[in-house]
């Protein structure tokens, strides 16, 4: 398995297909393996998926120069509960674009056609290569995994309703409770410090080869995923007893890539505002040593 198709292949992502002139089509099957520690599958579960297709059909346009594209920013919406068990599909075309930079619209349904995220993607041309593929089917594609390896993942316990979030991501951190198969597949461990309005939650993640590009540094599918699911988990941090929330909006910028050779990046996730409704939240990603990777700001819709 080459490094590219290795985080498609962990998240179940496949079908990967050529739409149009530049557009781009795949999907992703859903399994246990991919919900947080409610159980629940959420937009960071999407990230690669979003990702890995938003870049595609700004990469075509630019096959013609020899011109090589990465991502900027990305910028997710979601609405809506996703099912375990759920194939999604996903499709993505070029909004507008010119020779340096490209805009793409990236659209996520259910399997009952109900359209559960959207979005866009901001890529940029950052050089020319002689050794570029030649068709979107050399770039990435095949059949979606089997999932065997979601049969040993099993849905967290459900949480008891008179615990305060912040009692909530105290337990995940201290290992009383399970941080979920996402957090798990992350090799993540969670941190929270202070209190109320001073809370500061981490998303501790060891990296892995697996989760790679083509040039040996983190996709950033997984980048979105680790800095959305800590953002979640910060959301979860200010929650009533009882009350539920959703991720609803993340945006992503990417500044530096980082090496998957076992060093950890950290989300660090402070909020910016917190309503009755919305809670608004800033997260850092940086490496083992300080550098500055990635930062989003993320809003979660509390009901």
């Amino acid at each position: 398995m080459s490094p590219l198709r290795e985080p498609l292949a962990t998240f179940h992502v496949g079908h990967l297909e050529r739409a149009g002139d530049t557009g781009a089509i795949a999907e992703q099957q859903l399994t246990a393996r991919f919900a947080d520690h409610r159980g629940r599958i959420e937009l960071p579960a999407l990230g690669v998926l979003f990702d890995h297709l938003g870049g595609i059909p700004y990469q075509l346009e630019q096959f013609k120069s020899g011109g090589f594209t990465i991502q900027a920013r990305l910028s997710l919406s979601a609405l809506g509960h996703i099912d375990v068990g759920d194939r999604l599909s996903c499709s993505a075309d070029l909004a507008t674009h010119d020779d340096q930079w490209g805009v793409t619209r990236v659209e996520i349904r259910t399997s009952t056609g109900r359209v559960c995220c959207v979005g866009s993607a901001r890529n940029t041309v950052v050089g020319r290569s002689a050794e570029l593929p030649t068709s979107l089917e050399d770039e990435a594609g095949g059949d979606i995994p089997d999932c065997a390896d979601a049969d040993g993942a099993l849905l967290p316990l459900a949480i008891e309703p008179s615990l305060p979030g912040h009692d909530i991501v105290t337990q995940l951190a201290s290992g009383v409770r399970s941080p979920g198969p996402l957090v798990e597949l992350l090799n993540g461990a969670v941190e929270i410090e202070g209190e109320g309005r001073d809370t500061v939650v981490r998303l501790r993640v060891r990296t892995e080869p697996w989760m790679g590009n083509m040039f040996g540094t983190m996709h950033g599918g997984v980048i979105a995923t680790i800095v959305g699911q800590a953002a979640s988990l910060a959301g979860q941090a200010h929650t009533a007893p009882g009350q539920d929330y959703t991720l609803a909006d993340l945006a992503v910028g990417f500044y530096r890539s980082p090496a998957v050779h076992g060093g950890d990046v950290v989300a660090e996730v402070v909020p910016i505002k917190l309503g009755r409704r919305i809670g608004s939240f800033e997260v850092t990603l940086t490496s083992h040593d300080g550098a500055l990777l990635s930062r989003g700001t993320a809003d979660v819709h509390y009901c």
